[in-house]
């Protein structure tokens, strides 16, 4: 008998929540004889799925379906075991492909290339600046509603600043972090 829980079995999900395959792309990890996936020992709180089955709100309000790759907060799982997750739809973070290449934010969601100055002369010495408790970056893709969108000042290319945090991921070799956007304090512009 296998300590391993496991469960893959049809789920219907009620209104707010997503049943998703969990796609393990990592390779496995031999920890004194026992392989492990590779993400174990990940910090990352983003995993990779495959929608199997959704809400009726999960897809009027964000419009996912059954057979969408997405990007998902691995953290906020109502229910996980190997491979089915359930999840409220709200941490569903990006639509992506099958290779897990491409992404498009959802709902609400805006994805900044970090384009922050991490260090800082001093004296001649450059050293890294932890103390800032913002971000400069510049908006890469986003997806608000028209009454939210009608509100901010800030658009796909703007420079915008926001508070440090927020989940990453990459694409080749443009580092993209991803907020909601209440978290873009301004619009940056040149005087």
């Amino acid at each position: 008998m296998s300590g391993t829980i496991e469960f893959d079995k049809k789920c219907i999900p009620t209104s707010e929540y997503v049943v998703l395959r969990i796609i393990n792309r990592n390779d496995k990890f031999n920890a004194g004889g026992i392989m492990l996936p590779q993400e174990v020992f990940s910090n990352e709180r983003l995993a990779f799925g495959k929608i199997e089955e959704v809400g009726k709100k999960a897809f009027e309000e964000y419009g996912i379906k059954s057979g969408d790759y997405v990007v998902f907060d691995r953290l906020a799982t109502a229910y996980q075991t190997e491979p089915v997750a359930v999840i409220k739809y709200v941490n569903i973070i990006a639509k992506t492909n099958e290779d897990n290449t491409t992404f498009s934010p959802l709902k609400n969601m805006v994805f900044v290339q970090d384009e922050s100055n991490t260090t800082q002369n001093v004296g001649g010495i450059l050293v890294n600046n932890y103390n800032k408790q913002l971000r400069i970056g510049k908006v890469v893709a986003l997806n608000l509603d028209p009454e939210i969108e009608k509100d901010i000042p800030y658009k796909k290319g703007d420079t915008v600043m926001l508070s440090k945090g927020g989940d990453s991921f990459s694409i080749g070799d443009q580092h993209v972090f991803i907020y909601k956007h209440d978290m873009i304090v301004c619009k940056v512009e040149e005087k």
